[in-house]
Parts: structure tokens; sequence; C-alpha cells
């Protein structure tokens, strides 16, 4: 009866294959022949995809591969310098957008998946600058070791770093100037930008030098209501710095005129509609040129150029506090007082040179100059990617990026991990979440393309993947791995600390301190 029934699970193929043998020896042989078959088909090696960074591209593309090969062929291990994941939604976004943050949950179901592993603590590449304020230090794991133990490796890490002004401009060091990017990791909480402690006592008047999200996002922390602020996830360390804040002016800055802007209308509405901040308009003789070709504007300039002309709810005359823009100006140095902190910021007027309506229309010096007084001044003119050790030469500086191809990274062309690229490693610090993901999309299609091609993962050598990695670190290898749940861990204890403050979440800004929760 068994014996039959162990028939009948059989294919007909080999079912037949045992009418012409002896029974005993006909199960025997079927049974080892099932057996092998089974041990085979279990033994399948899986590909091996390795995700440098635990931001919005490297998760979508993890989800994008887990979801076209499958969790049976494929397994995804994630690598993260920080034990915290989400790299720019978490330490990017501000803290009065939560709608943006909404795609950390997409996030975490794709750590559900049983071919996901995620790697806290853990920086791939040679130590930079970037890693070397955090304290202590993460993991180091070598590109080279990552490349010999997958079949594909995604650069997801982003840009780590800010374009600077040239250092031949008269008082870019002095005391009161900040990158916008330090300053919103300081408000974020991020570990490595703790120490900024940005001087807001100085006088009412900051100066934002760019035209970007990142610069009226800067405007509008500097300008919010801070009780709007306690309710957020911004950390009790900025509100108490911004709640003692004297900025009461801000200058929002750029070389190019308001066609060319690169922030968009829903970051201009926001400021607009501040609770008790009032909106001077722009000078007029820079507006004319943008107004008078308001019929031939496309929709979104033509949108801008109603907010602009509209202006904010509360008139500047009665408000608390003020914003503005002036356009055409691009910056010439600063002046500093006798205690070597910033006064004053030159700029050089800078007037179009073709069409002022057109998005790319170029600028150039009148030779002309204008000061503006502040006692701080943000610099958002930037930011920059470093290449990991191990991708120098694939690095375009021109460009901003890693050279690559629709995804794959030009000049890794050899017996190791093949490279690819998502997110603004692939194609420079530009664009929203949204973009992003479908940037990292495409880069997913193209693993998967080149899988199912037999490109990747298919061939004689079997990978191991961090098993492999272990190995040949050997016994000697003393590392201090955060897994998906100490994450987990470091989550509800943010989460438990931020509801006794009746917000969502304090964030730990310390390494130090998130390592200690999980002991």
């Amino acid at each position: 009866m068994k014996t039959c029934f162990f028939l009948s699970m059989l294919t007909p193929s080999l079912r037949l294959s045992i009418l012409h043998t002896p029974t005993r020896m006909r199960v025997q042989q079927t049974c080892t022949l099932h057996k092998r078959r089974l041990l085979s088909s279990a033994v399948t090696p899986k590909l091996k995809v390795a995700v440098v960074g635990s931001g919005p591209a490297g998760f979508y593309t993890a989800y994008r591969i887990l979801e076209r090969i499958g969790e049976s062929s494929v397994t995804v291990d994630m690598f993260e310098k920080l034990p915290v994941p989400f790299g720019l939604a978490r330490f990017g976004v501000a803290p009065d957008h939560p709608e943006v943050k909404n795609c950390q949950e997409k996030f975490e179901e794709v750590a559900q998946s049983p071919s996901f592993q995620f790697f806290g603590n853990t920086a791939v590449g040679a130590s930079t600058t970037n890693t070397s304020s955090l304290i202590p230090a993460p993991n180091q794991i070598s590109l080279s070791l990552l490349r010999t133990n997958y079949d594909a490796i995604v650069l997801s890490y982003g840009a780590d770093a800010d374009k600077h002004l040239p250092s031949s401009l008269p008082g870019v060091h002095l005391s009161g100037i900040y990158s916008a990017r330090q300053f919103v990791g300081w408000y974020n909480g991020h570990p490595e930008f703790q120490h900024l402690d940005p001087d807001l006592l100085r006088g009412d008047t900051a100066v934002v030098v760019g035209h970007g999200n990142v610069a009226l996002d800067v405007a509008r922390i500097l300008l919010c209501d801070i009780d709007v602020l306690r309710k957020t996830d911004i950390t009790e360390h900025a509100i108490a710095a911004l709640s003692q804040s004297k900025i009461k002016h801000v200058k929002i800055v750029g070389r190019r005129g308001p066609a060319q802007a690169s922030f968009t209308n829903k970051e201009v509405r926001e400021l607009m509609t501040l609770d008790g901040v009032g909106f001077i308009q722009p000078a007029a003789d820079v507006m004319k040129p943008f107004a008078e070709g308001g019929k031939s504007l496309g929709r979104v300039a033509k949108r801008l150029l109603q907010l602009l002309q509209r202006g904010s709810t509360v008139k500047a005359g009665d408000a608390r506090k003020t914003f503005e823009f002036e356009f055409l100006k691009s910056p010439a140095g600063f002046i500093g007082d006798d205690n070597n902190q910033v006064s004053s910021a030159m700029f050089d007027i800078m007037e179009l040179q073709g069409d002022p309506l057109q998005k790319d229309t170029k600028v150039k010096a009148t030779g002309e100059t204008v000061e503006i007084p502040c006692a701080a001044s943000f610099l958002s003119i930037g930011y920059k990617i470093n290449p990991i050790s191990g991708v120098e030469e694939m690095y375009d500086d021109r460009a901003n990026h890693l050279t690559n191809d629709t995804g794959k990274v030009v000049g890794s062309e050899d017996n190791l991990a093949s490279l690819y690229a998502a997110g603004w490693t692939k194609r420079g610090p530009v664009g929203v979440i949204a973009e992003t993901m479908y940037d990292a999309f495409e880069t997913a299609e193209l693993i998967v393309k080149d899988f199912e091609s037999g490109l990747i993962g298919r061939g004689s050598s079997v990978r191991h993947g961090w098993q492999g990695v272990m190995s040949d670190l050997g016994s000697s290898s003393n590392l201090r791995i955060v897994s998906w749940q100490d994450w987990q861990k470091i989550d509800r204890s943010e989460r438990e600390m931020g509801t006794k403050l009746g917000k969502e979440r304090e964030k730990v800004t310390n390494v130090a301190e998130m390592l200690k929760i999980l002991e």
C-alpha cells in the first residue's frame, strides 16, 4: 500500500521506468533517483545580491528584485554604515513632511522577506571622512570581499559630501557659515552632525544660498512655529536651539532667475502659508521679464508666477517673521567681524544670457556686487558623491555619479560580481523620492534581465554571500553587526521616548547609545 502510494507520486516516465526491473530493486532505485532530484533542487544556488546603502534607492531596488525573481531564487543582503536604516528618508526628509516618510512602511515589508538580511553598523569600502566622526566606528568590509562572494552588487549609498564654494572666495571659512546638508542632518538627528551646534543667537537675519528644495527646507525650519515642530520627529536638541533662535528674516538667494529655480511649487506654497510668516516681494525689475512672458509659460512656471505674485497669507508688515527670494545673485565671498564671525554675504549681480523663461538659460556677471548683512549663512549649493574604495576609477567627477549604462557600472566587467548603481549614486544628487523609486526599478529590471540571460548567477562558480564573507574573514573577525531585529529594538526605544514627549519618536542621535540599547 505504501509502495503504491509512493509510486503514485512519481512522474509517468519514472513509473514506466520501473516496470522491467525486479520489484525490490525497482523501488530502491526509484527512491534513490527521486531523492537525488529532491536534493538537487533543494541545493540549487540562489542569485546572491548585495545592496550597499539602506536609503530609498537601496530598498526600492531590493523590493523589485525580490518581486521579479522570487524569494526562492534570490537572496538580498543590505549593508548600512549606521546601525539604523532608511538613509535620506530618515535623515534628509524635513520633519514637518511626515507623509514623505510613508515609504518606510514599504521598506518594512521588504525587510520581512526570508530572503532579505540587514547588516547595519557595517560600512563597505575603506574609511572615509563621513565615517571618521562616528564613534564607535562601524565595521569595515572591503568591496573586493563582497565581489568575490556575491553575483551582483548594487551601489546605492547616495551623496555623503558637500559641494563647496571656491576656497579662493574671501571669508568662506568664517564661523556662522554652515552647509545645508549638515544643518538638515543636525535637526534630523544624524549622528555625524550632532556636534554642529549652529549659532542662531547673534542676529535676526539669515542668508540661505541656493534655490533648491533643500534650501527651502532650511528656510522653513528657521521660520516655522516652534510648537508645530515639537509635534514632529525633529530632535529635542534642535527644538531647544530653535526655540531660542533670534532669526526673524530669511533671504533665499540664487544665481539665476525665477524661471530657472530648482525648487518645486509645493515647497514655495508651504512657505507662503506658514503661520505668522510674511513674504517680501522680489525686486520689480527682476520679476518683470517673468511676468511679461506669463502667457507663454508652461503650467508649472505659470503656477510659480502666480504664487510669487499673490504672496503669503500674512502680509509682511503684520508678520512675526519674513522671507524673500533674491534672484540673479552669485556668491562672491563673506565679511567677518572682529571675532571671525560672519556679518555679511557678498554677491555678484548676474544677468540672464538669453530667453529669461527657459529653464537652461545661462547667466554672466555684470561686474556689480551687493552686500547682504547676516548673522548666519547656510550653503545649499549641492551634494557630492564620494566614490567608495574600489570604484574610484568608475566615478565621473564632472557628472557627479558613477559612470553607468542605465544602472550597470561601466568599467566593472571582470570575473567578480557585476556592479550596478541606483539612486543618486547612479544619476547624481537630484530629484525626489518618487523619482528615486522609478530609477531603482530600472536598475532592478536590468539585474533581472542579466540573471535571466545567464550573465549573472548561472555560471559554474557558486557564490556564498555572507557565509562566504565570514569564511574569508576568518575566526579572528570581531564584527558588531546590527540586524533588522536589532533595529526594531532601537525603533521601539525611540517610539517609547517619543510617546513621553507627545511625538511619534525621539531619535537616538549617538551610535554608542544605539548599540547600548542592544546590550
